[in-house]
């Protein structure tokens, strides 16, 4: 199978398509239709919504300080 994305103008408005050699003498079947990509909006959207959701269990580290001592005490 092969995939290729790309955007058309009027000066450029042919596929460009290369034959893989192994397909040579085979049915080939071409496809062409319209893809639509998410704008950016939407993904700045489903961000902010994720970020959202995820405050609630994020905490501040603000003024922790590790203690390696502290955390090598066993007894």
């Amino acid at each position: 199978m092969y995939r290729q994305i790309f955007k058309p103008t009027e000066l450029d408005n042919q596929i460009p398509f290369i034959i893989p050699k192994e397909w040579y003498g085979m049915n080939l079947e071409i496809t062409v239709c319209p893809v639509s990509f998410p704008s950016n909006n939407v993904d700045k959207e489903k961000k902010r919504k994720r970020e959202e959701i995820l405050k609630k269990y994020s905490f501040s580290r603000n003024g922790y300080k590790f203690d390696r001592e502290e955390a090598n005490d066993y007894d």
